[in-house]
């Protein structure tokens, strides 16, 4: 869990190296920032973790969540893999949050990343919890298709085209936000640990929690699962 969330964190730091400090594309065309954002960081991220390894909490949702619905784990197992690796990928995205601030490869335009972590921080909660639920969807029907891929290429193309998706669309992912949050208040941002958890944290984690279990795995074990084709 701790590698993964420094697996995430890695590709949420390069989002805001790429996407995130190019205010005047930002303005004119807010579109293309988006496309920046989403194509250069998060997908290399999660690339890393499916293809060397790691439990990442949001793609377990609906893994670990698919495995208790086949009655090949239990309640047990899902709430022991689900709190392990969230628990894990916090403490890897505050490692790599702190070791990047101290690189300081940010501070000459951190006026970016600073404005992601307040923007996510300030949110209304339910609003926070919905963008968590779709970027959820899409972060496991990323890792469902890698999982069903047999090459390196296909996984790669498999994570490229939902990661860079819900990072254009806005959408919210507790893993990134654990490292982008806390880099914004290690640089300065005027972010309380109780907004960083409660404004953002959990609104989203409940969110992405809903998006992997029940609108990917709920759907897929009803749609193919052994009971629906018992």
């Amino acid at each position: 869990g701790v590698v993964s969330g420094c697996h995430i964190g890695f590709g949420a730091y390069l989002a805001l190296s790429v996407g995130g400090c190019v205010p005047g594309i930002a303005a004119a065309n807010p579109g293309l920032q988006r496309i920046l954002l989403g194509v250069f960081g998060l997908p290399m991220g999660l690339f890393m973790t499916l293809v060397a390894g790691g439990e990442l909490f949001t793609g377990n949702t609906a893994v670990v969540t698919a495995a208790k619905l086949e009655g090949k784990a239990t309640w047990k197992n899902l709430a022991k893999n689900w709190g392990a690796s969230f628990m894990g990928n916090l403490v890897g995205s505050l490692l790599l949050a702190f070791l990047a601030t101290q690189a300081g490869t940010l501070k000459a335009t951190m006026a970016g990343p600073l404005s992601v972590a307040m923007a996510k921080s300030t949110q209304p909660f339910m609003m926070a919890f919905y963008k968590g639920v779709l970027c959820n969807w899409l972060v496991c029907m990323a890792v469902w298709c890698a999982n069903n891929a047999s090459d390196i290429g296909s996984k790669a193309l498999a994570v490229f085209l939902p990661i860079s998706g819900f990072v254009a669309l806005g959408l919210e992912h507790s893993v990134a936000n654990m490292f982008m949050i806390p880099f914004g208040m290690l640089n300065g941002a005027d972010i309380t640990i109780q907004q960083f958890l409660l404004g953002n944290i959990l609104p989203v984690t409940l969110g992405n929690t809903v998006g992997g279990a029940i609108c990917v795995a709920g759907l897929y074990n009803y749609a193919f699962g052994t009971k629906a084709n018992a």
